[in-house]
């Protein structure tokens, strides 16, 4: 296992600091972190609407009327119908300032240019118009390419100092304003060059295309089981040699999780059953404690440990692991490089994915609304919140008893050696009394 460990270090380190490094995989994941209280305070409007309590909905209707849920939706349309408009300008905006460009003018021009390769929908009556279709999460990865493609093309006349340059003495605004002018021409120009050709082809629209052809294909995969144990098999992987890696690793699969979530909220919304079992909210129950579900740790320790020093470090760690905190038990136990508390600390996490899937795919387990919360709440909080009824928090705590039975034996090794120690040092220190 040592010399597992060793290999690690040395393949695993250069990669993680190189994506640390990387400004186009840091902006995309800032974009993304930045959206996050938007589709909370969506969440809050969805529950609301969506809580499944029969005397809850019937108090409403009486309380409100019929409609009342009609005007909760205005919200909720105004934050998840819309993720494709916000990644346009987010990514582009934060990629602007990894590059050190004028940002706003940057994410302003990727949102120009998503809404002119956006198609309309002609409506009887009505004309063409923009629809929720392409504006939500089916156009959020096409979104991303746009940001990113923007900031690209308008870096290269930055560095080529193919600006408007205005005299001296001129406000900082205006000149950022002229500046921007030759780069957004020739970007909205290439956008609605590549939407007439598009309109040409088989797909209509550039949408259509990248969404068949790109899109569906990564999202099956990464929001497959399969995926979702490679997923949490990553994250324990490079944390076992220390790398912060949670946030890194769901930088690449946030965007599939994301238009998961926003389906399940449009089926709920619809009355339809749930259709994706994978969302963001069924890894944020996953990880119970922490990388490594180290709850499940806590538990065994508060039940079984005997060593003095273990039994601190669960103490101290108790109130943070509860809020998913858990760096006090991965560097104070420790787990991180530790050989032996490494092996469950990669497996217990791909056992709660196999028991938590399992169950919400035949049935047992509701399925995730789509409701987004802080990652800090705690084990069975979220469970509930997650599915919406007690069956999620059941499964958290099914779950946190067989992660405690899988850490078991091998905290008992680790609680027997400390124990050891322990004995050592105070039968020295009484003899030398």
């Amino acid at each position: 296992m040592s010399k597992v460990i060793e290999i690690l270090e040395e393949k695993l380190v250069p990669v993680a600091a190189w994506i640390g490094r990387n400004k186009h995989i840091n902006g995309i994941r800032r974009a993304f972190i930045l959206m996050m209280p938007l589709l909370m305070i969506g969440s809050i409007f969805l529950m609301i609407a969506a809580f499944p309590l029969p005397a809850y909905q019937r108090f409403m209707t009486e309380v409100f009327g019929n409609n009342w849920k009609n005007i909760i939706d205005i919200p909720v349309n105004a934050t998840f119908s819309l993720v494709g408009l916000y990644v346009a300008f987010l990514v582009a905006q934060q990629l602007g300032k990894q590059f050190q460009m004028d940002s706003i003018a940057v994410g302003l021009l990727s949102l120009a240019s998503f809404l002119i390769l956006t198609p309309l929908k002609d409506i009887e009556g009505v004309g063409s118009v923009l629809t929720f279709e392409w504006l939500g999460s089916k156009g959020m990865f096409i979104a991303m390419i746009i940001g990113i493609a923007t900031t690209n093309i308008f870096r290269f006349f930055v560095n080529k100092k193919i600006l408007i340059k205005m005299p001296d003495g001129v406000p900082p605004e205006v000149v950022r304003s002229f500046e921007a002018l030759i780069p957004g021409t020739v970007i909205l120009f290439l956008a609605l060059g590549l939407r007439v050709l598009m309109m040409n082809t088989e797909y209509g629209t550039i949408h259509d295309f990248v969404y068949k052809v790109l899109a569906m294909p990564l999202r099956a995969l990464g929001t497959s089981f399969i995926g979702s144990l490679f997923t949490v098999f990553s994250i324990s992987m490079l944390w076992s040699v220390g790398i912060n890696s949670g946030s890194m690793v769901n930088g690449f699969v946030r965007p599939f999780w994301l238009e998961n979530q926003v389906e399940n909220i449009t089926a709920l919304k619809e009355g339809l059953p749930l259709p994706h079992v994978i969302t963001e909210q069924f890894f944020d129950m996953i990880w119970m404690g922490g990388a490594g579900a180290t709850l499940s740790l806590l538990l065994a320790v508060i039940l079984f440990a005997k060593s003095k020093h273990i039994k601190s470090v669960g103490a101290i760690g108790s109130v943070p692991g509860i809020f998913n905190i858990n760096e006090p038990i991965l560097f104070g136990m420790p787990i991180i490089l530790n050989p032996i508390m490494l092996i469950p600390f990669n497996i217990v996490p791909l056992v709660f994915v196999t028991t938590q899937y399992l169950t919400m795919t035949i049935g047992l387990v509701s399925r995730p609304l789509g409701v987004a919360f802080p990652w800090p709440t705690p084990a069975i909080i979220s469970g509930f919140l997650t599915v919406g009824d007690i069956s999620g928090a059941i499964i958290q705590i099914v779950n946190l008893i067989i992660g405690a039975m899988i850490y078991l034996p091998f905290l008992r090794i680790l609680d027997k050696a400390s124990k050891y120690d322990e004995d050592v040092v105070e039968a020295y220190e009484n003899g030398g009394k």
